[in-house]
């Protein structure tokens, strides 16, 4: 074998070689999955009414997209026993990030307790990712219930301060007409 054969030879193989990398850095770009997700309740939404709406926040990073990608949703919101009480689906379009806020609605028929949300993100490829948050539902008709009731106590202290007033003053009254 000449120089001229052991040079092509050589050629040949970092050629080869710079190929394969080529391909993997292009390979690792395009199916890279670094999408960031993150699901906020925000203070005024921690405490939910059974019956109404449960509001969230929603945060994405996705630096590696190079364009418009659709990413579909899966909303699941988990009771104390880890049963299922409701879900929804929704498409977004993304590019390299996107915050939101975002809704589902809590049936009336759920008890008072911890829930959890469960965000499910997936793209028509590979992408499956999965966070979860949590909140309290609380009933409509214990809140009521404790409204009563404190105005009853309320209502009981100043009626018991009106009864302590009147036999103070009529005392006061008698001792001056004992004198």
């Amino acid at each position: 074998m000449n120089n001229l054969d052991t040079f092509r030879f050589l050629s040949l193989r970092v050629l080869i070689f710079l190929i394969i990398v080529f391909l993997t850095l292009i390979g690792l770009i395009t199916y890279g999955n670094s999408l960031s997700l993150s699901a906020n309740v925000p203070d005024k939404y921690s405490e939910v009414v059974a019956g109404e709406k449960f509001y969230f926040e929603m945060d994405i990073k996705y630096p590696e997209n190079l364009g418009r990608v659709d990413l579909r949703f899966e909303y699941k919101i988990f009771g104390p026993d880890n049963e299922l009480v409701a879900q929804a689906k929704v498409l977004k379009a993304v590019e390299t990030q996107a915050s939101f806020i975002d809704s589902i609605s809590i049936p009336k028929s759920v008890s008072n307790g911890v829930y959890s949300l469960e965000v499910k993100v997936l793209d028509y490829g590979d992408l499956d990712q999965d966070i979860s948050t949590s909140f309290h539902v609380v009933s409509l008709e214990n809140d009521k219930l404790q409204l009563y009731f404190i105005i009853l106590i309320a209502v009981a202290v100043f009626i018991a301060l009106l009864v302590l007033y009147d036999l103070k003053s009529s005392r006061d009254i008698r001792k001056k007409l004992g004198e």
